[in-house]
């Protein structure tokens, strides 16, 4: 898929996408009447009264993602009171829900009142999330999210730096402020995806190319494997040609190869080919 961050995502698709999405989706506007709205900002209030009762709670607490612009998730929730989520933007409010929590085998679940459909435009949020402490910082991450999680690791954007933000993975408030040692506390079966060093590789060969939707898939296989750290699921970015703003996700992994896909817009970059170079570090 394409390397764009989401601020650049956000400049170039909060209104058309929001617009197109919402017009006329009744059930939407029933999401964002006044009457929901006022519900959502009570409930909001009892959460956190309840967090300030409770201290600091293991995952209790307001979180939030994004890059200041069109991407601005928060999330808001209690054991008791429930959860509050929204999505503001730069047209303003984005996605609405609330609901119960229940947090069951190290998971919180998220009951909600309206339908969510995360993933499809500017709307929506993960059911299930896990809570994961990383020094003194408090993350929900996705229950199926974790690789992308190590992934965020291994290119660099994760921890983000004291003072700055969390783009992609709910951080609790305040919590940008601290810095990390260690390892985060991940489930023991994706710790062996946190690299030690990055992994370098170099396209060997283009194995298929296809189009679907405007978009080019190429699937290319690289000369690096499991002996040299690599895991499926695992994502690469591409370094040389530079300026050329691509990522690579491993599907297969043999010893010393493995086969990845990259995604683009036909028109926005050259066509992937061998020698191509990339890293699973971003800078």
């Amino acid at each position: 898929m394409n390397r764009i961050g989401l601020s650049t995502v956000a400049l170039l698709l909060c209104g058309l996408s929001f617009l197109s999405e919402h017009s006329q989706d009744r059930y939407s506007e029933e999401k964002h009447s006044k009457s929901s709205v006022a519900a959502s900002e009570a409930q909001t209030k009892k959460i956190l009264r309840e967090i300030r009762d409770l201290g600091n709670h293991d995952w209790a607490g307001q979180y939030y993602y994004g890059d200041g612009l069109g991407v601005n998730v928060e999330l808001s929730l209690a054991p008791q009171n429930g959860f509050v989520f929204t999505w503001h933007g730069c047209l303003g409010l984005y996605d609405l829900n609330y609901g119960d929590v229940s947090f069951t085998q190290g998971t919180v679940k998220l009951l909600f009142k309206y339908s969510n459909e995360p993933g499809k435009g500017f709307q929506g949020i993960a059911p299930e999330l896990v809570p994961v402490h990383w020094g003194h910082r408090h993350y929900l991450i996705p229950a199926d999210g974790m690789i992308r999680f190590t992934n965020a690791i291994n290119s660099g954007m994760e921890p983000s730096p004291p003072g700055g933000r969390s783009w992609r993975f709910l951080l609790r408030r305040g919590d940008e402020q601290k810095t990390v040692d260690g390892l985060p506390d991940i489930p023991s079966e994706y710790l062996s995806y946190i690299l030690k060093e990055p992994v370098r590789a170099r396209v060997s060969s283009i194995t298929e190319t296809r189009m679907e939707k405007e978009r080019r898939i190429t699937r290319v296989t690289l000369n690096v494997g499991s002996a040299d750290g690599l895991k499926k699921g695992m994502e690469l970015f591409v370094k040389q040609p530079s300026r050329v703003y691509l990522d690579a996700v491993v599907t297969e992994v043999g010893e010393h190869w493995s086969s990845a896909v990259i995604e683009q817009d036909e028109k926005s970059d050259p066509a992937p080919s061998p020698g191509w170079s990339l890293s699973t570090r971003l800078n």
